[in-house]
């Protein structure tokens, strides 16, 4: 009988691997992301958008409406807007008495603090809550897009309802 040559060997090799590998898939030896879900729930999360220049004297946001996201540049889907608040750029002032105060900005009087707060069906798993691919968490940038706006803000808090 004749020796095998390199060749033959490794595709000996190569087919050996391959059967073992679809086994392996097959029998479920190995580990993915859907083993380590933990469960699903409804999780609500801030977005907070610092600076915001808007001359429109109409509210931006509606309770209740929905709004387009994007995270990491990756369009991800309409999310309802459970609250909104919107507070005009503060300046601190101080007082003859060393106290301080907060006051409007009169030379920032179109610039605004934004905190939209969006609710959606998250997966939890032990590194934390999970929507569209990406891990929601404190410090993540999202874009938030309506009808009349386009804005980049971050995510400042993250809650998972019926948790304490």
């Amino acid at each position: 009988m004749k020796s095998l040559n390199i060749v033959d060997k490794v595709i000996i090799i190569a087919i050996i691997l391959g059967i073992v590998g679809f086994f392996a898939v097959k029998l479920n030896l190995h580990q993915t992301s859907s083993n380590i879900i933990e469960r699903k729930a409804p999780i609500e999360f801030d977005v907070n958008f610092m600076a915001q220049p808007i001359s429109s004297k109409a509210s931006l946001f509606k309770k209740g409406d929905d709004a387009f996201i994007t995270i990491r540049n990756v369009p991800y889907t309409k999310l309802q807007i459970v609250d909104y608040t919107c507070t005009p750029w503060e300046m601190s002032v101080y007082d003859n008495t060393k106290n301080v105060f907060a006051i409007k900005d009169p030379s920032r009087s179109d610039i605004y603090n934004i905190q939209v707060t969006l609710k959606d069906d998250a997966i939890i798993t032990p590194d934390g809550a999970v929507i569209g691919g990406n891990k929601i968490k404190i410090g993540l940038p999202i874009t938030i897009e309506g009808f009349n706006y386009r804005l980049n803000g971050v995510v400042s808090d993250v809650r998972i309802e019926n948790e304490q």
